[in-house]
């Protein structure tokens, strides 16, 4: 029961990063300002449901499993928190900016795309730590 919860926990993270890179291609895609604000609310609740899946397949399986809260399981929930806390202003920043002017449209589409990356990065940083962890490692 353990290994099928790990591995849907597994196959959520994996499915999330593969959102994350295809979250890259917004800026390409919606190159009118109208587009943008509603390809990045679509963006911004997609990313919140699936960040939401795996913390809960990660809490079921922590609780299921009867495993110990450890500075692993502690440091998820905080990227998780940190994560979503980013997406939120990253998704206000756009929806009350005034898109008319080229100049913030074009900022901001910079900017959409420098946090993706950062989020990519936190996510496959902790991919690898609890790769490592898991070959004992760490």
């Amino acid at each position: 029961m353990i290994d099928e919860f790990l591995w849907v926990h597994r196959f959520l993270v994996y499915l999330f990063l593969a959102f994350l890179v295809g979250g890259l291609t917004i800026p390409i895609l919606a190159n009118e300002p109208l587009k943008f604000k509603k390809a990045s609310f679509i963006y911004t609740m997609s990313f919140q449901g699936i960040a939401s899946m795996v913390a809960f397949a990660g809490l079921v399986l922590l609780y299921a499993g009867h495993l110990s809260w450890d500075i692993y399981s502690i440091a998820m929930i905080l990227i998780w928190s940190v994560m979503i806390f980013i997406e939120v202003k990253k998704y206000r920043l756009i929806k009350y900016a005034n898109l008319a002017h080229s100049e913030t449209f074009t900022l901001l589409k910079n900017g959409f795309n420098n946090i993706s990356i950062l989020q990519i990065l936190i996510l496959v940083a902790m991919i690898a730590v609890m790769v490592l962890k898991n070959s004992g490692v760490l």
